[in-house]
């Protein structure tokens, strides 16, 4: 298992609390428990199996427990769960809390934890999270409140993957619905303190308070979430009233967004990582010494500055700092660099079997941020003769696209990842399993000798832990993979009529946000 030590590393002041007064109050009449948040990006799917993205998984935390969360501090808590033993290396038993119900009234029971875990195994359900429970062999409801889960082989991040993957949904509907549940026709249904009233992929999503919640009860009694695609449409809404917060901010604009009158924004350590995944599969980037060029040719600095405006820094290996500081502390291992060295860069191109350069497609998201990223790429490559084709595509065609793992030969990829550990990242990267459709391992990379050091992984704990990490970071350092770029800190805006406490291991935004005192 993951050390209490390594997770007590984690950097103190994680935590970010949002007081304000009673300024700021929207003059739209909104109730004062009537929260109106914006995002980005409109969410896709209230299930993560088929919607593992940020605007998606912040609807799906208000509404529906996992077995397991995280504290503030990192730490795996009990949520559905009220314990568990670990009664050997690939054994966990969770006993259920007593109480907690659906929205609609009816039990949760160990049967509809233990499916709502199996269920990402199944083929025929495609999930975008079967790659953070591939070492699961099997899951048995052992009893009316004890599922027993066993593993292929030893994890020691299985239980921090299991506070973010394994949300409890009713078997009866998960079995009905395995391609479609979370989707608007569909919808879902949780034990956790809101439920949904609304859903539409065009006019957003509507939370009300779930009354029949086991926990705490939320000061929000209802919560509108509405999509702002355009960045300057959103820091106005959120500026004239229209929505009350949000935390989908460019940290290139922060600058902006701190001078808003009536806002707080403010920032805390996000667990994230943007880099340039290369497809070491085909074509130019099959070989390695092309990727190490592109890698040199790469101002890392300058694109760190440009992107995050200060609130961000550049990333020197293929792990968000936080997950770093967990494991090793303020002493990350110095592994082998490809740093900004442009007669570097055309020294390794000319060992190369395209010595006088190529060029290649990189589709993108026309509606995030990365253009600018990407058009700095464009002229780093541009002096050592690769040239990229930027290709926009509206946001679910390149989602689509991406996850296919089709005409994706570079992408700048941006992901917030969940846990402290490690082995939430690694597979994700550099596993087999998770290079096929749905996986993240858009780059193709992988052996079986790479997923005997994963597998690894589960075995260790402490020091023999760390250096199983260093040896994967090693690799990924030396073939290229993947260019780490830069990490960024998270950003959340709220009108002053509001108050709330946000930090990296925050897992429901919506359940830390009350009315500000006098409002």
């Amino acid at each position: 298992m993951t050390s209490a030590t390594a997770l007590a590393r984690l950097a103190t002041g994680a935590l970010l609390v949002l007081v304000a007064g009673c300024a700021g109050a929207a003059s739209s009449g909104a109730a004062p428990d009537t929260l109106r948040w914006a995002t980005g990006t409109a969410p896709n799917s209230l299930d993560i199996a088929h919607g593992f993205n940020d605007a998606s998984t912040t609807v799906q935390f208000a509404v529906l427990d996992t077995m397991v969360t995280l504290g503030p501090d990192g730490r795996v808590i009990p949520s559905i769960a009220a314990s568990w033993t670990h009664p050997d290396p690939r054994t966990y038993v969770f006993t259920l809390r007593e109480g907690p119900r659906f929205s609609d009234g009816t039990p949760v029971t160990a049967e509809d934890a233990a499916y709502s875990l199996t269920r990402h195994l199944d083929p025929a359900v495609t999930s975008q999270a079967a790659s953070y429970v591939t070492q699961v062999k099997k899951v048995e409801a052992t009893g009316p409140r004890t599922v027993k889960v066993t593993l292929s082989k030893p994890s020691a991040s299985f239980l921090a993957t299991a506070a973010l993957a394994w949300q409890i949904v009713p078997k009866r509907l998960a079995a009905a619905h395995p391609k479609d549940l979370g989707s608007p026709e569909v919808g879902t249904l949780g034990s956790g303190p809101f439920k949904v009233t609304k859903f539409s992929l065009t006019s957003g999503v509507t939370l009300e308070r779930n009354d029949l919640y086991w926990g705490p009860k939320p000061e929000l009694r209802r919560i509108e979430i509405k999509a702002i695609g355009d960045p300057e449409t959103l820091r106005l809404a959120v500026s004239s009233g229209e929505v009350d917060g949000t935390n989908d901010i460019q940290v290139s604009e922060t600058r902006k967004w701190s001078a808003l009158p009536g806002v707080t924004t403010s920032f805390y350590p996000a667990n994230n990582i943007t880099y340039l995944s290369l497809g070491v599969r085909e074509g130019p980037l099959k070989d390695v010494h092309v990727r190490r060029a592109i890698a040199h040719a790469l101002d890392r600095d300058a694109l760190a500055t440009l992107m995050t405006s200060g609130h961000g820094g550049i990333a020197d290996l293929m792990l968000p700092k936080p997950q770093l500081a967990a494991l090793y502390g303020d002493t990350p291992p110095k592994l082998p660099a490809h740093p900004h060295d442009v007669n570097a860069a055309k020294a390794e191109l000319a060992k190369s079997a395209h010595p006088q350069g190529f060029t290649l497609a990189a589709p993108y998201d026309s509606g995030s941020d990365d253009v600018k990223a990407l058009q700095a790429i464009v002229a780093d490559l541009a002096v050592i003769g690769v040239k990229l084709d930027l290709q926009p595509l509206p946001t679910e065609q390149y989602r689509q696209r991406m996850f296919s793992h089709q005409d994706t030969p570079l992408q700048l990829v941006d992901l917030l990842y969940g846990t402290p550990d490690p082995g939430e990242v690694l597979p994700d990267l550099v596993s087999r399993a998770s290079a096929g459709p749905q996986g993240f391992n858009f780059s193709g990379y992988g052996s079986p000798e790479m997923d005997a050091r994963l597998d690894a992984l589960g075995k260790r704990e402490g020091a023999d832990r760390a250096a199983a990490v260093t040896e994967v970071l090693a690799e990924i350092a030396d073939q290229v993979p993947y260019v780490p770029l830069y990490t960024k800190e998270a950003a959340v805006a709220l009108r002053k009529r509001f108050t709330g406490q946000f930090g990296t291991w925050t897992m429901n935004v919506f359940s830390t946000i009350r009315p500000a005192a006098g409002v």
